[in-house]
């Protein structure tokens, strides 16, 4: 007779006490499951999600620690200052540990917005499998009309962050079309002299077009993971049975729900005779 076997392969240094985790897996698999969509579907969408959550935390860990590095320069020079030699004609320049890494990060972003075209697809097909959101927004535009939340929400968030999240990444890929000649995709830190305000100027580790590396890094990780969420819910909520609708749970109940931002619960209008629904979510 054969052995049973139990297979157990640690994928992942992150659990479900991750925003990301929480939301993207067991928040939105429950709702994935409500939607009246054939199990087939909503093995496409559970799974592109998966995957959006293993790039999406690996852009976190590989930015945050980027970031991490930065502040612990910072603070070094904050208790020092600008150390100087030969009676100052030389200064001490401070070095970012793993900057290059901002490379890594942005891979992993591209790929959890690439990975979310797969879910987009499922619900409306945009004839595109690439992360060309402006693209995206003119189908949603044609398909939906301008009024439509799937379409003002995206066009938001292209406009707002993701053009120039995609933008710097496609840098990286095509430096010799998208950055300007005699520059670099990012900077370490710098420091000069100013005569004019007769002190030394520290410059901070930035993109070559001027955004901080450390602002980027922490606003993509949670634009990025809202993005996806959101995008996921207005889509579901068009496939939800009548008597159901998805609420965002209020700020105050997160932890009751497990750090969820959305649930499902059955419309007003569905409700027994005699019960309390302003007490919802």
């Amino acid at each position: 007779m054969a052995k049973r076997q139990f297979k157990i392969q640690k994928i992942s240094d992150v659990g479900t006490d991750n925003p990301i985790v929480a939301g993207l897996t067991i928040g939105l698999f429950d709702i994935v499951k409500m939607a009246e969509i054939d199990e087939a579907t909503q093995e496409v969408i559970n799974t592109s999600n998966f995957n959006i959550v293993q790039s999406l935390t690996k852009a976190e860990k590989i930015g945050l620690k980027i970031c991490e590095n930065i502040e612990t320069v910072m603070a070094e020079l904050n208790k020092t200052g600008v150390k100087t030699q030969s009676f100052e004609r030389c200064v001490d320049v401070p070095s970012t540990k793993d900057l290059d890494d901002v490379r890594e990060f942005l891979k992993y972003c591209k790929q959890s917005l690439q990975e979310l075209v797969k879910v987009i697809n499922v619900f409306c097909d945009t004839g595109n499998s690439l992360p060309r959101y402006d693209k995206i927004c003119k189908k949603f535009k044609d398909v939906y009309g301008d009024k439509d939340p799937i379409y003002l929400q995206t066009q938001q968030d292209h406009d707002g962050w993701l053009k120039k999240l995609l933008d710097l990444r496609n840098a990286d890929e095509h430096p010799d079309t998208m950055i300007p000649k005699g520059k670099q995709l990012y900077y370490d830190f710098d420091i000069n002299w100013s005569e004019e305000h007769k002190k030394w100027i520290v410059g901070f580790p930035h993109f070559y077009e001027g955004t901080s590396v450390c602002e980027l890094v922490k606003a993509s990780i949670h634009n990025i993971f809202t993005f996806v969420e959101e995008v996921n819910i207005l889509f579901l909520q068009k496939k939800m049975p009548k008597m159901v609708e998805i609420c965002k749970v209020p700020e105050e109940q997160k932890e009751k729900w497990g750090g969820r931002r959305f649930v499902t619960q059955l419309k007003s209008s569905f409700y027994p005779k005699g019960v309390n629904t302003d007490k919802k979510v």
